[in-house]
C-alpha cells in the first residue's frame, strides 16, 4: 500500500490487534492534524454503528417478542407439519425438513422455539457475511479510517438491512430461508479466501470445509435456485484464487468437495437415509416442474416486472436520481452549492412521497409499495458509482478507490450483485420479491460504494451516505412493521392473544380469540377420530396443511396438497399406496375439503383400495368444522353415532 497509515493498518490486523489502530511512527509531517482526523472518523464510525445496531434491534426484538403470536395454516403450516413427521413422511419437493426436522423435534415441537432459531440464524448468517466483507474491503480502502469501528460500522449496517428476511416471508423458517442464508455464508467464504490470498496467506483448511454443510443444506432444501448460487460462488471463489496457482485451486476445491461427501456421509448415518429421501424428492420435482412454468416463461414475467418496477421508481423519484447523475458531474464552487440545496430539497421530498405511499410498511400485502424504497438507495448508488467510474478528470484531493478495483474484485462485486438475484430464481413471484429478502448482499454493494468514492464531489458523497442510511432505515422499519403489523397470513399479534384450548399442538402460541375457538371446536368435534398420541393420518385438500398439524395428524403422500395441481396430489396419494393399500390399516384417513370432492380425489383413494360413495360419510355440518366438508370413515362415524350426511 502507498498510504503509511493503511499500510499500517494492515499490519496492526496481520497481528490479530483488535484495537484502535495508531499511525505508523513515520508519520511526522502534519501528524497531529491526521490524528485528529482519526479521532473524529472514530467517534463518527461509533455513531454509525450505533445506529446500526439500534435499527438492527428493533427488528430483532420484534422477531422475539411476536414469536409466540399467530399462525399461517397455509405456506407456514406446511414447513410445521412436514417438519413433525420430517423423518417418516419423506414425499416431498424440499429437503428442508431435513434440516428444520430434527430441530424442531429437539424444541418439543415447540412452534415459538423454532421462529427464535430463525432469529439466531439470521443474525448470524448476517453477521458472519458482513464481517468477512468488510475485513476484506479494508484492504481495498487505504484511506479507511485506522480504527476498528470502521469494520464494525459495515457490518452493523448489513446486519440491519438483514431485517429484510422479515418483510414477508412466513414466520417459521422454511427451504426459502436455507437458499438465501446459504447464499451470504457461501458469499462470507469467497470474501475470507479473498482476504487470505491479498494478505499472502495460505487458505485455512477450514475455510473450504465449511461450505460442505451449507451447500448440501442448500441443495436439498431448493435445487433449482441453490445450484444456480453455488456455481457463482464457485465461479469466484476460482478467480480470486486463479493468482495462487492451479495447485492451491485443486486443493481448496479438494477441501470443498470433502467438506461436502463427509456432511452427506453425515447426513446418511445419523439423521435421514438420502437413499430412500432423493428419490422421493426427485420424483415429486418432476412433478412440480410439470406442472409450473416454463423458464422462458418465467424469465419473460421477471423482466416485465421488473421494467415495471423500474419504470414506478423514476417515475415517484425522477427529481432525486437526475440530482445523484448531476452531483457527480459538477464540481465548481456555485454548481456544488447549488446540487447540495438541491440534493437536500429532492432527498426530503423523496422521503416524504416514500412515507406518503407507505414505502416503509412491510408484509406481503405492501411489497409493490416498499419495493420503490429500496429500488431507489440502489439506483443513487449506482449512478454515483457508474458517475465515479467514468469520470476521467482529476479527484478532488485523493483518487477514488472504487476505480483502483482489479479485475478479481469486480468479479466479487458481480457475486454480490447476482447472489439476491439467483437465490430467488426459480420463484412463481415477481423475482424481486424474493431478491429484496437478500437485501443484505446489496447493502454490503452500498457501503462498497461509500467507502470507495474518496474522489468524488461532496455532494455526490453525502447522497451515497443518504442512500446507505436509508437503506438501513428502509430494512429495519419494513422488517419491524411486518412483525407488528402485517404477519404472513396471519392476524397481528396485538389481536394473537387467545391459546387454543384443548389442541397441544398450538400450545406455544397465541391466535386471534375466534380462531384460538374455532381450532378447539374442531378438535374437540375430531377427538373420537383422532388416534391417541398422534399421527392420524389425514388429506388435506383444503390448501391449509397447518389444520391437520393442529390436529397433530400426518399427511397421506406431500404435506403440500396443492390446489392448482390435483394431479400432482392424486400422484403422491397413489405413491402412498404402492400395492393398492394404505399405511393407515383399518381406520382410513380422514378427509378435509373446502370444496366438493372431484373425480381426480376419488380415483385417487380408489387406487388406494378405498371407494369414496362406501367408505366414507361426512362429519356434521360445515358451521361447525371450520367451514371445511370433513369425511371420516363410514364404520367409524357409525360407531360413534355423529350426525352423517
Amino acid at each position: 500500500m502507498d498510504d503509511p497509515v493503511a499500510e499500517n493498518s494492515a499490519k496492526a490486523m496481520l497481528s490479530g490487534d483488535i484495537s484502535t489502530l495508531r499511525p505508523a511512527p513515520l508519520m511526522s509531517a502534519g501528524s497531529s492534524a491526521k490524528k485528529v482526523r482519526t479521532g473524529t472518523s472514530a467517534r463518527f464510525l461509533f455513531l454509525a454503528t450505533m445506529a446500526s445496531i439500534v435499527a438492527a434491534a428493533t427488528w430483532a426484538v420484534a422477531a422475539a417478542v411476536t414469536a409466540s403470536h399467530g399462525l399461517d395454516y397455509s405456506d407456514e403450516g406446511f414447513y410445521l407439519l412436514s417438519y413433525r413427521w420430517w423423518n417418516t413422511e419423506l414425499r416431498t419437493f424440499t429437503g428442508a425438513q431435513f434440516v428444520y426436522g430434527p430441530v424442531f423435534e429437539l424444541l418439543g415441537h415447540n412452534i415459538a422455539g423454532l421462529r427464535l432459531v430463525r432469529l439466531l440464524t439470521i443474525i448470524g448468517a448476517n453477521a458472519a457475511f458482513g464481517w468477512t466483507f468488510m475485513r476484506w474491503l479494508r484492504l481495498r480502502r487505504p484511506n479507511a479510517a485506522a480504527t476498528r469501528w470502521w469494520e464494525a460500522a459495515g457490518t452493523a449496517a448489513i446486519v440491519a438491512c438483514g431485517g429484510m428476511n422479515y418483510s414477508w416471508l412466513p414466520l417459521s423458517p422454511g427451504y426459502n430461508d436455507l437458499s438465501l442464508l446459504g447464499a451470504l455464508l457461501g458469499a462470507a467464504v469467497v470474501l475470507k479466501m479473498a482476504a487470505d490470498v491479498d494478505r499472502g496467506r495460505t487458505v485455512p483448511v477450514w475455510v473450504p470445509l465449511s461450505i460442505g454443510p451449507v451447500a448440501l443444506a442448500m441443495l436439498i432444501a431448493k435445487w433449482s435456485s441453490s445450484g444456480l448460487t453455488l456455481l457463482a460462488v464457485a465461479i469466484v471463489g476460482v478467480v480470486v484464487l486463479a493468482r495462487t496457482g492451479v495447485r492451491q485451486v485443486a486443493r481448496v476445491t479438494a477441501w470443498a468437495l470433502v467438506g461436502l461427501v463427509f456432511s452427506a456421509i453425515f447426513v446418511q448415518l445419523f439423521i435421514i437415509r438420502l437413499d430412500q429421501a432423493i428419490p422421493e424428492m426427485i420424483a415429486t420435482n418432476k412433478l412440480v416442474v410439470a406442472g409450473a412454468n416454463n423458464p422462458a416463461s418465467l424469465f419473460r414475467m421477471y423482466l416485465q416486472n421488473f421494467n415495471h418496477l423500474i419504470t414506478r421508481t423514476a417515475q415517484a423519484h425522477v427529481l432525486l436520481l437526475i440530482t445523484a447523475a448531476i452531483a457527480v458531474a459538477f464540481r465548481n464552487k456555485i454548481g456544488s452549492r447549488v446540487i447540495a440545496v438541491l440534493g437536500v430539497t429532492t432527498v426530503v421530498l423523496s422521503f416524504g412521497i416514500l412515507l406518503a405511499a407507505g414505502g416503509f410498511t412491510g408484509g406481503n400485502v405492501n411489497i409493490r409499495t416498499y419495493s420503490v424504497g429500496l429500488t431507489l438507495v440502489l439506483a443513487i448508488t449506482l449512478i454515483v458509482a457508474m458517475g465515479t467510474l467514468l469520470d476521467r478528470r482529476r479527484p478532488f484531493n485523493v483518487a477514488s478507490s472504487l476505480r483502483r478495483e482489479s479485475w478479481r474484485d469486480a468479479a466479487i462485486v458481480v457475486m454480490l450483485l447476482a447472489l439476491p438475484l439467483t437465490q430467488a430464481a426459480g420463484t412463481g413471484n415477481p423475482i424481486e420479491y424474493m431478491a429484496f429478502n437478500c437485501f443484505s448482499a446489496w447493502a454490503a454493494l452500498i457501503v462498497l460504494v461509500l467507502t470507495g468514492i474518496e474522489g468524488a464531489p461532496p455532494v455526490a458523497r453525502a447522497l451515497t451516505a443518504a442512500a446507505a442510511a436509508g437503506a438501513v432505515l428502509l430494512s429495519s422499519a419494513i422488517g419491524t412493521s411486518a412483525l407488528w403489523f402485517h404477519p404472513y397470513r396471519a392476524s397481528r399479534p396485538s389481536l394473537s392473544t387467545a391459546v387454543a384450548t384443548g389442541v397441544p399442538s398450538l400450545s406455544s402460541v397465541t391466535l386471534a380469540p375466534g380462531s384460538a375457538a374455532v381450532a378447539s371446536k374442531l378438535r374437540r368435534v375430531l377427538e373420537p377420530y383422532l388416534t391417541p398420541g398422534g399421527g392420524t393420518y389425514m388429506m388435506g385438500f383444503n390448501g391449509k396443511p397447518g389444520i391437520i398439524f393442529a390436529l397433530d395428524g400426518r399427511s397421506v403422500g406431500e404435506a403440500w396438497y396443492s390446489g392448482i395441481d390435483p394431479q400432482r396430489t392424486a400422484a403422491g396419494i397413489r405413491a402412498a399406496c404402492p400395492d393398492g393399500k394404505g399405511p393407515w390399516g383399518s381406520r382410513p384417513p380422514i378427509l378435509l375439503f373446502s370444496r366438493a370432492p372431484s373425480s381426480t380425489e376419488t380415483a385417487a383413494l380408489k387406487a388406494c383400495g378405498l371407494e369414496f360413495a362406501r367408505d366414507y360419510r361426512r362429519l356434521g355440518n360445515p358451521t361447525k368444522t371450520m367451514g371445511l366438508r370433513i369425511y371420516v370413515g363410514t364404520a367409524e362415524l357409525a360407531a360413534h353415532g355423529n350426525g352423517a350426511q
